[in-house]
């Protein structure tokens, strides 16, 4: 099998292209969703060509995790809350180093089990056939996202790096030896050599790319905030707190997994400060890696703007100090100041074994109470520690406040106590702002690709990432962050809407302009209109009319939904719509899930 990815590491442009930022507007705009796009540029998808959903490494000795683990009685929104609050954790930490967690297999079980593990299977009607459902989400239920963990100091298991398999809840080891403290050196990293778990996050893009083409990368990043989000939050629930890190040489970081011709690409680390006292000794020379890796399918298409904005955003060796004059998210201390309150609570292992991503949400549901809707916008949008957010710079210095790229915008259709219409939320004041009241259910579903679960659903997200910001400071690899944190968003509001008992559901795709030109980012065409848009979908898509919002609209053909009245719209951008600073990168829905027939009875157990 050809892997393309491979032959970027050789590419003597590889590190080389970061500052020129015009290629991340080039490929966002390049893979926007439009009305015509989508129907102009169907794709066909060779089922017999879809790649294997579970890496395996042929001849790596595997090692069984214990079946059933338990896991601590943490509610979900405390571990939230827990998670943003690294300092408060790292000294209490420091105080309860005589009463230490126990570092073992049962340990690493938990973990990936209530973190990465497949948590349900799906029959597929009139066929048998079966395919299985993950912890953590993926766009298309392809999960790009494989895991690896580097240990040392581990009862019962020797030091060195190991693979997840996911489909059989095992490790894979892929040596032996000093890893943790090897990926601390290639990671610039002195103060985590004293650490006994680093767990490498890499993307496989062909596995998004074979179902949504050029799009996938989008789709991967998010992916990769969802699974980042998803090990910190169970970690931290296990009583180790860490961060994510993302400013590392991808060709330096590439040679130490052993990847260089591998079809993956490392995009996050996630580092956990040493809970006992080892002695830190040099990192030993490491053998060539064990096992080899399954082809995932018969045949790799090449997918150029995928690899152009990978490699655009490749750092050189060395990678060089993160930006370090970004502004801390201004009103930080306003921020925790001003928190909702909280509802109620449900247990983080119940909610993220239960949690599935809804095909559709139920529009006669009773409503939503407002309580709720600030309470999951309010955790969905703590802190979070990540060294490009400038609050993960060692247990050492860790900072009060991370910088924020993506803020958020709702289309409110069934809240009790709030009007429907558009708001935005005002994370630091955890309030909502009001732009616009009317109905928008139907508007919500024509932006989200004319998917009628974006207008029933209680809310829908769009979420609006500053990618000029994220350019200016980090150059293309902000577009990385970006994604990654519209990912780890999605994933507390998946969990958090579960605790809550609503559901949930990420969107990747969506009418890009069209969101820009509704909120007001961009100067509405001429005679082109987002509404005018809308009433020609509906009059040509089966599944908007079957939505109760357009069949409505359907007996009042002449009403008329003026788009929202926002600050931007008063200075709204004309010409080139890739010179937008601000623009969406992901949507967001939640309500009340339909029951998805195809879902076995039993989730799966280890």
């Amino acid at each position: 099998m050809t892997r393309f990815l491979a032959r970027l590491w050789n590419d003597p442009e590889c590190g080389t292209l970061n500052k020129d930022t015009r290629r991340l507007f080039a490929y966002h705009q390049a893979t926007k969703h439009t009305y015509h796009s989508v129907r102009t540029n169907a794709r066909y998808l060779d089922w017999h060509n879809q790649p294997d959903p579970f890496r395996r490494y042929e001849g790596a000795p595997e090692i069984v995790l214990p079946p059933g683990p338990g896991f601590p009685d943490a509610g979900t929104f405390a571990t939230i809350a827990a998670l943003g609050d690294l300092k408060a954790a790292l000294e209490q930490q420091d105080l309860e180093r005589r009463e230490e967690i126990r570092l073992d297999l049962d340990w690493l079980s938990r973990l990936l089990w209530y973190s990465m593990a497949v948590s349900a299977w799906k029959l597929v009607p009139g066929s048998g056939a079966r395919y299985s459902l993950r912890v953590n989400p993926s766009s298309g239920n392809l999960h790009p996202t494989e895991t690896y963990l580097a240990l040392r100091g581990f009862a019962g298991l020797d030091d060195g790096f190991y693979h997840y398999r996911a489909d059989r809840h095992t490790l894979e080891m892929r040596g032996r030896g000093g890893r943790a403290q090897h990926l601390a050196q290639t990671l610039k990293l002195p103060w985590a050599a004293e650490s006994q778990l680093i767990v490498a996050l890499t993307s496989i893009f062909w596995r998004e790319s074979w179902k949504y083409g050029d799009r996938a990368y989008r789709y991967c990043c998010h992916d990769l905030g969802h699974a980042l989000m998803s090990v910190l939050l169970s970690a931290r629930a296990l009583g180790l707190p860490g961060g994510a890190v993302a400013h590392f040489s991808d060709v330096r970081t590439v040679r130490a997994l052993g990847l260089e011709e591998s079809d993956e690409a490392p995009m996050a680390f996630l580092v956990f400060p040493a809970r006992s006292e080892l002695p830190v000794t040099s990192a030993p020379a490491l053998a060539a890696p064990v096992g080899i890796p399954n082809e995932l399918s018969a045949e790799e298409v090449r997918y150029e703007l995928i690899l152009e904005i990978h490699g655009a955003g490749c750092l050189p060796d060395p990678a060089g100090p993160l930006p370090r004059d970004r502004a801390v998210a201004a009103g930080a201390a306003e921020r925790q100041a001003s928190r909702s309150k909280l509802v109620r609570d449900s247990s983080l292992a119940t909610v993220v074994r239960r949690r599935r991503s809804a095909l559709d949400f139920d529009p006669g549901t009773p409503l939503m109470q407002r309580a709720e809707l600030e309470q999951l916008l309010d955790f969905a949008t703590r802190d979070w520690p990540a060294d490009w957010r400038g609050n993960f710079l060692g247990d050492s210095q860790p900072a009060e406040a991370g910088a924020d790229l993506v803020e958020l915008y709702l289309y409110v259709h069934r809240v009790a106590d709030c009007e429907p219409g558009v708001y935005r939320w005002d994370r630091r004041s955890a309030k909502l702002e009001q732009l616009h009241a009317g109905n928008v259910q139907r508007v919500a579903a024509f932006l989200s690709l004319e998917q009628s679960l974006a207008g029933n659903s209680c809310f829908t997200v769009s979420m609006i990432a500053d990618l000029a910001d994220a350019a200016a400071a980090f150059g293309n690899r902000g577009y990385r962050y970006a994604h990654f944190e519209a990912g780890a968003i999605g994933q507390r509001l998946y969990v958090g809407a579960e605790a809550l008992g609503w559901n949930a559901t990420g969107i990747g795709a969506f009418y890009d302009d069209d969101v820009h030109r509704y909120l007001g980012f961009l100067e509405e065409e001429e005679g082109n209109s987002v509404i005018a848009s809308v009433r020609e979908a509906e009059n040509t898509s089966l599944i908007m009319l079957g939505s109760p919002a357009s069949r409505s609209a359907a007996r009042e053909p002449d009403a008329r939904e003026p788009a929202p009245s926002t600050s931007e719209s008063l200075g709204a951008h004309r010409g080139d719509p890739r010179e937008l600073r601000r623009q969406v990168i992901y949507h967001f829905g939640v309500g009340r899930a339909v029951h998805d027939p195809r879902l076995e009875a039993k989730p799966e157990t280890a």
